[in-house]
């Protein structure tokens, strides 16, 4: 007979599980052990842990100064800071006042013409008389950069002079170089286009 034969002829070999409540061993008779020996028992559970217990970690207190958002802050004030200062000097290298250049009276037959330079902004007439009074032609005669004034309205007479400047300026009117110039304007008189 052959082993395979003598082990399927043998009565089976009957194993206990969980005879007792809470029993945490496996009762199993061994292969080399007699049939009538007393069955070995066997732990359910390791000796050792799976894992180790970790110990929780103290928890660091971070800087005021090592703070995200210190950080970021200080990065947002720098960069406004920067900003600021970039605006102020480009508002002091470009000067944005209206300043009126290259003024022209052209006295025709029957009107004078007043004409200038400057930037695209609204412009204010006024005819300053021989006497020291000042009188504003800007609504019904300056259009853009020119003025057209009829000599039929007697609007003006060989003692005049015309001041023109930026519309903005609401100072008095001067024929004075320092103030003509502090205010960006430039005067014509009818006496000099006559010459």
């Amino acid at each position: 007979m052959s082993i395979e034969q003598a082990q399927r002829s043998a009565p089976p070999v009957r194993m206990q599980l969980g005879t007792a409540p809470g029993q945490p061993s496996l009762r199993s008779p061994s292969l080399s052990a007699p049939a009538d020996a007393p069955p070995r028992k066997r732990e359910l559970m390791s000796g050792a842990a799976v894992l180790p217990e970790l110990a929780e970690a103290p928890v660091a207190e971070r800087k005021w100064w090592k703070h995200p958002a210190f950080i970021v802050s200080i990065i947002t004030t720098f960069l406004a800071l920067v900003a600021a200062i970039v605006l102020l000097i480009v508002g002091i290298v470009t000067d944005d006042t209206a300043r009126v250049s290259g003024l022209g009276l052209d006295l025709g037959t029957g009107n004078a013409q007043l004409s200038w330079d400057g930037p695209d902004v609204p412009y204010s007439l006024y005819a300053v008389a021989g006497s020291g009074d000042v009188t504003d032609l800007s609504q019904p005669f300056v259009k853009g950069r020119e003025a057209w004034l009829p000599v039929g309205l007697g609007q003006f007479d060989e003692e005049t002079c015309f001041v023109v400047r930026p519309a903005s300026i609401t100072d008095d009117v001067s024929l004075s170089a320092d103030t003509l110039a502090s205010q960006g304007a430039q005067s014509a008189c009818v006496a000099n286009a006559r010459e």
